[in-house]
């Protein structure tokens, strides 16, 4: 099959929704809780609110640009048709990587919790050299769904409701619990406005699932009206779930509990499970974490080989990565390409970092997709018919573009540089191949 082929319809509303719910679920609760609180006090469940609602605008802005172009390659395709090829290359390159980064640092959250589960050591030794458990088993889950994404979107949809549905009950249950010995005394104070702002720049990466379901548009049945609801009903869900869990952990345990945990590992949230609901507590939330990292790192890697493909078809990077698996129906090079990045991200960097580098990356393309909206809006392009309108606008596309825009400042330093060299560095490949790219008439 040629790299012009339409990608099959396997993915139902359920699906669509859990691809959503299921990419953000994992980091958001499983990971990052311990580290936020420890570094914003109270403020971190404002942190998690504020990235949903950052998240939200640009959400609203996703569902019409997605219903106008139901494409396969999501964000990037959007820039690329209303800002041109040059913001469309840094579009495509900082949703692929921004993906790759987080893909990474999920399955080195996988890595973490396997260990936990298996009591093993920090590493074992070869030719001389530790190789650390968490990294190691991380390299095996990235491989094992890199596989699963090669096979096709159908069992790569499938997958996905069955993990959401099974993580939704368990942190049900913990909420529930956790509220009955809840103290509002036992929240921590707050540590200020900065340390809170910092910290919604390194969770942000919990918030990447919503858009990564207009990358798979093309293969959504009905796109018109599930895509609306998928992406939307994902980041409402999802921020009601931190928002919730993040009360239960921070009032349930003494003040300081879930720092020392932090300190020692990344799962704090299943030793508060512990604390409360002893050894089938923790079970139950490490079985959670696992299911929860596993389920990001699969709808991520599923996403981001198809912006990957999208940048093929249009000549961004080499078109030879538009060939379709003659069986499986899926962009087999793109998969094994992003799984390579993947693969090496997990080696080169500590999970933190992984995090930062995708939150940045995507902040940056949440802030030009608002801004190809309101291009595509102005422009009144013929072919520009969405089923879906952002309501109040121009409020909505604008504000959610200067917040996405104005968060970056409160990364750390060190993958704003990763991040910002990641996007930029490759607009010197714009169009390395002649030959036709399409345009919007509304350009």
């Amino acid at each position: 099959m040629s790299g012009d082929e339409e990608l099959a319809k396997d993915l139902g509303p359920l699906a669509a929704l859990t691809i959503g719910i299921g990419t953000m679920i994992g980091a958001g609760i499983f990971v990052l809780p311990g580290e936020a609180i420890t570094r914003a006090g109270s403020f971190a469940i404002i942190s998690f609110v504020l990235g949903g609602g950052i998240a939200l605008f640009t959400a609203l802005s996703a569902s019409e640009l997605g219903t106008a172009m139901p494409r396969s390659g999501g964000a990037y395709f959007y820039v690329n048709e209303a800002l041109g090829p040059l913001f469309g290359s840094i579009a495509g390159w900082a949703n692929w990587l921004g993906l790759a980064f987080a893909s990474a640092f999920y399955m080195v959250g996988f890595g973490e919790y396997v260990v936990a589960i298996a009591g093993l050591p920090d590493g074992f030794v070869v030719a001389s050299v530790t190789v650390p458990w968490i990294k190691f088993i991380g390299l095996l889950a990235a491989t094992l769904f890199v596989l699963v994404n090669y096979i096709g979107a159908k069992e790569t949809g499938r997958l996905q409701n069955v993990i959401v549905v099974v993580l939704v009950l368990i942190l049900s249950v913990f909420t529930v619990y956790g509220a009955t010995r809840a103290t509002p005394a036992n929240i921590p104070g707050s540590k200020g406005l900065t340390p809170m702002l910092e910290t919604t720049g390194l969770i942000f990466v919990s918030y990447l699932g919503f858009v990564q379901i207009t990358s798979v548009a093309e293969e959504i049945k009905e796109p018109g009206k599930n895509l609306p609801r998928a992406i939307i009903g994902s980041v409402v869900i999802v921020t009601l779930i931190y928002a919730l869990v993040l009360v239960v952990m921070s009032a349930a345990v003494e003040p300081g509990f879930i720092q020392t945990q932090s300190e020692a590992n990344n799962i704090a949230v299943v030793e508060v499970a512990r604390l409360l609901m002893g050894p089938i507590g923790a079970g139950a939330m490490l079985f959670g974490g696992l299911l929860a990292t596993a389920s990001s790192a699969n709808a991520s890697i599923m996403a981001s080989s198809r912006i990957n493909f999208a940048m093929g078809r249009d000549r961004i990077v080499t078109p030879n990565l538009n060939e379709i698996h003659e069986r499986f129906g899926t962009p087999y090079r793109s998969i094994a390409l992003t799984g390579s990045f993947i693969l090496l991200f997990i080696v080169a960097a500590p999970i933190n970092t992984l995090a930062s580098i995708g939150s940045f990356l995507h902040l940056v393309i949440y802030g030009l997709l608002n801004i190809a909206l309101v291009v595509m809006r102005e422009a009144d392009a013929i072919d520009y018919e969405p089923s879906f309108t952002v309501p109040l606008y121009p409020f909505t596309p604008i504000v959610g573009g200067l917040l996405s825009f104005a968060l970056i400042y409160y990364i750390e330093p060190v993958p704003r540089l990763v991040g910002g060299v990641s996007c930029c560095s490759p607009r010197s490949g714009i169009s390395p191949t002649p030959g036709p790219r399409p345009r919007s008439k509304a350009c």
